[in-house]
């Protein structure tokens, strides 16, 4: 019987000695082999670094969602326009966004005051389109307003029930700055949501409000404002398509 104990014994020795050793080539030794270039030619030490792929995965992850980011800014940023409105010497500059292809565009409240000139640019600082106010309400600071094209790119809407916290977003924005017409991009995640809001980690100028908000799919989320700290929060795409009967 005590040999049988003692057997068992030796066995369960040997088994905890080999885990442990196991484990400590894993820690230490072989991180040590592989960083050594002599025994990187080794073949088990090839087959473990090739079996490593931790780091690698992570970074495949962030490389997606940089490229998802771009193909979204570079896919809409034709959409995206700038919003000038002037009236005795005092300007207002902010975004827009074309809602259809024959001018109707949506943007802040704010953006167009009563009495304002509003001028909308597409491409570049020189060349604009005088805009008609249509709508606006100043308790929900929307607004649309027409301008004389055909032809403007546009987006749909995304279904706001299915936003997630924590999803990913993109701001598109075109920005008048030093005579010169120029887009922005900024990019980061759904904080959180209720029916009037949504909330986001992107930090920007208030310049960008009116700028449309993207998920990784290209379909418009919100219309950006800022908040006095310089936090995005916008204006859900549910609240839009209510404002605008599209």
């Amino acid at each position: 019987m005590k040999a049988r104990i003692l057997i068992a014994f030796l066995i369960l020795a040997v088994f905890a000695l080999g885990a442990l050793g196991g484990l400590w080539a894993q820690a230490f030794l072989m991180p040590y082999l592989a960083s050594r270039a002599w025994f990187q030619q080794w073949e088990f030490v090839q087959d473990w670094s090739e079996r490593t792929t931790v780091v690698r995965e992570v970074r495949e992850v962030v490389i997606r969602l940089d490229d998802a980011a771009q193909r979204v800014a570079s896919g809409v940023e034709g959409m995206v326009v700038g919003v000038e409105s002037k009236s005795a010497g005092h300007v207002i500059t902010g975004s827009g966004f074309a809602a259809t292809s024959d001018g109707f565009i949506f943007t802040l409240a704010s953006l167009v005051p009563q009495g304002y000139e509003t001028r909308v640019y597409l491409k570049n600082a020189e060349e604009f389109a005088r805009a008609e106010v249509l709508k606006r309400d100043l308790r929900q600071n929307l607004a649309i307003i027409k301008i004389d094209a055909k032809n403007l790119q546009t987006a749909g809407f995304s279904d706001y029930d299915s936003v997630r916290l924590g999803e990913p977003v993109v701001l598109v924005a075109k920005s008048l700055e030093a005579g010169q017409l120029i887009s922005i991009v900024n990019q980061g995640s759904v904080r959180a949501k209720d029916e009037t809001s949504l909330r986001t980690n992107i930090f920007d100028k208030n310049t960008l409000g009116g700028s449309p908000l993207f998920d990784l799919e290209g379909r418009i989320v919100g219309l950006s404002a800022f908040e006095p700290d310089g936090r995005l929060v916008a204006i859900p795409s549910s609240v839009l398509r209510a404002f605008s009967g599209f």
